[in-house]
């Protein structure tokens, strides 16, 4: 279980996710399971384990984004929100059967028999992502499949950044971005309220 909370950012965090697949105790956990698989908490930017924010339900999946209230995670974010009105976030959806994952791996591609017998043991999917609300859009940059106990499976990591509108995006994804986006938006006002105030 990676429990460091010492803040050392998203780099950080690629870093240990891209551990060479020979070290089996190098996956990391992202996800602590809670009842019913829910997630009860997750690994944020700051690898920080915070309590997930739930943005979208429906009969397959929900997805979640940590705790953006968090002082850690708002001082990482704000000096880049304030000087380019961007923000890094993860996002995590919680599968509620194998059949959305199977649904999932087919929509990207990957429909043959080894990719979708993997979703009998895979619970979550990560992403983390560049937020820019300005011009709607996201860039991706980095997402992975995450086992029914909340550890990445090292072999679903993908790095390669892909840029989107959100109006590209599923409907689930885009109603949790605008939810994220505007819970965001009011923690930095907050936040920098506070930082004002301080000087």
């Amino acid at each position: 279980m990676f429990l460091n909370r010492t803040r050392t950012g998203f780099l950080g965090i690629i870093v240990t996710l891209l551990c060479a697949s020979s070290q089996p105790s190098c996956a990391q956990q992202v996800v602590q399971r809670g009842s019913f698989g829910k997630p009860a908490q997750v690994l944020d930017e700051t690898q920080s384990w915070t309590t997930p924010l739930l943005l979208v339900s429906d009969p397959e999946v929900q997805i979640y984004i940590p705790d953006v209230s968090s002082s850690d995670w708002l001082s990482l974010n704000y000096p880049e929100y304030r000087d380019r009105g961007t923000y890094k976030l993860s996002m995590f959806t919680f599968y509620k059967s194998p059949a959305a994952c199977r649904t999932n791996m087919i929509n990207w591609g990957l429909g043959d028999g080894d990719h979708l017998n993997e979703c009998i043991s895979i619970g979550y999917r990560v992403r983390r992502a560049l937020i820019n609300p300005h011009e709607k859009s996201v860039t991706l940059l980095m997402a992975a499949m995450v086992d029914d106990q909340g550890s990445i499976k090292e072999s679903s990591i993908q790095t390669e950044k892909v840029f989107r509108f959100w109006n590209q995006l599923d409907a689930n994804t885009q109603e949790a971005l605008e939810k994220a986006n505007h819970l965001v938006v009011e923690q930095m006002k907050i936040y920098d309220h506070r930082i004002q105030n301080s000087r």
